[in-house]
């Protein structure tokens, strides 16, 4: 009997032992459980609170908001799979006006052939014919193509977002310059069309190539070629609000110490030293440059593009934290380049940051008193104490871009 009692307790505290070891996970899986459902629902709480945020900043018509929800409308046009989807958008919240640049497809997606037939020739021999599609017939029907996926694009945004008076739409392709080998993105089609005249379209009767014309849109004489048109209006200037130029240059007769000049004066007097330069040029809002104090464009329509410049109207040393500033904004605004002028000088570790970045270019006081003199034919001076051990940027001709 004694044996059997001490199996009985044997298998008790076995049991309780094992028991004991369940309650221990299972409050270990109860707790990583609950664990993971507040960490998620904190996640929830927070995702859906970026949402109402974005909602919000969508209502109240924010620049950045409006622009990530027309830059998704475009990302989900009902194009087939291999056709792009690149887009950038710039909004005006007074004008209501959304600004696109939208990737077209490349003349790839019109294809050659236009029939195959199958001749049976016996012996393994037999061979598929392919019948191309004449020239005329493939440039018609990339024509159309590009026609209709900029209908589309324009439809789906006034569609998308009813406050929306006008879109100006600019239609880009990527390609190759055979002449050069470098890479290009020319405009093939621009139009600027405001929503009460969109909406007297009868869209599914329209022909798209003929639809165009009519909106007053221009279009690639030889699309199929690649051949380039001037936009309407400018992707990358619409994010910019401008004010008008002002003859700094004239004042230098009065004022040759740059430092006597007031902020304003001296950020108009650096775009006119551009304009000089051959380059088409504007001076920024106080209020709302974003860290952009004027924007320098080539005109080229092949090797053009923006540059932002900031600049320091300072007496003592800019550095990297500058460097990073104007970086920033060229990251903002897309901007293929950055020039940060100064009337100081700038540090060692400044212009280290500006050489690593690779599309920044640094103006100190010193090569703009050679720009001016070059550019603008004016001989100024300025009243910085620069120490001896400050290093200047042997880098004073800049228009090239």
């Amino acid at each position: 009997m004694s044996l059997a009692r001490r199996r009985f307790d044997d298998a008790v505290a076995s049991w309780e032992k094992q028991e004991l070891d369940r309650q221990q996970r299972l409050a270990q899986a109860r707790a990583a459980f609950d664990a993971r459902m507040a960490r998620e629902q904190a996640e929830c709480v927070e995702r859906n609170r970026r949402i109402d945020a974005e909602i919000a900043a969508l209502n109240e018509r924010r620049r950045p908001s409006v622009e990530r929800y027309c830059e998704q409308v475009l990302s989900r046009l009902l194009l087939p799979p291999q056709f792009p989807r690149r887009a950038e958008v710039a909004f005006n919240p007074d004008a209501e006006q959304v600004v696109v640049q939208l990737q077209l497809p490349g003349t790839d997606v019109v294809p050659t052939a236009k029939t195959f037939r199958y001749v049976q020739s016996g012996q393994n021999a037999d061979t598929i014919l392919e019948t191309r599609r004449p020239d005329s017939e493939i440039k018609r029907l990339y024509r159309d193509v590009i026609a209709q996926v900029t209908l589309l694009a324009i439809r789906d945004l006034f569609d998308a977002d009813e406050r929306l008076r006008e879109v100006a739409f600019n239609g880009h392709v990527d390609s190759i310059n055979p002449a050069t080998g470098r890479q290009e993105y020319p405009c093939l089609i621009s139009l600027d069309v405001e929503r009460t005249v969109f909406e007297e379209l009868v869209l599914d009767r329209v022909k798209p190539a003929d639809c165009l014309p009519h909106l007053r849109a221009r279009v690639s004489e030889h699309p199929y070629a690649l051949k380039p048109i001037e936009p309407i209006l400018v992707f990358d200037l619409s994010k910019f609000a401008f004010i008008e130029g002002l003859d700094a240059v004239s004042t230098l007769d009065h004022r040759p110490d740059l430092m006597q000049m007031g902020h304003g004066e001296f950020e108009h007097l650096v775009r006119q030293v551009f304009e000089a330069m051959g380059m088409q040029g504007w001076t920024t809002t106080s209020s709302k440059d974003d860290g952009v104090d004027a924007v320098v464009r080539n005109p080229d329509p092949f090797v053009g593009g923006i540059t932002i410049i900031q600049a320091k109207h300072y007496k003592n040393v800019v550095g990297v934290n500058h460097i990073r500033e104007l970086a920033g904004a060229m990251e903002e605004k897309k901007a293929g380049r950055g020039i940060l002028v100064t009337t100081s000088w700038f540090t060692s570790g400044g212009r280290q940051k500006a050489f690593e970045h690779g599309r920044m270019q640094l103006v100190d006081g010193q090569n703009l008193i050679f720009l001016i003199k070059k550019y603008a034919g004016k001989d100024v001076v300025i009243s910085v104490k620069r120490p001896k051990n400050a290093a200047s940027i042997d880098q004073p001709d800049l228009p090239e871009d």
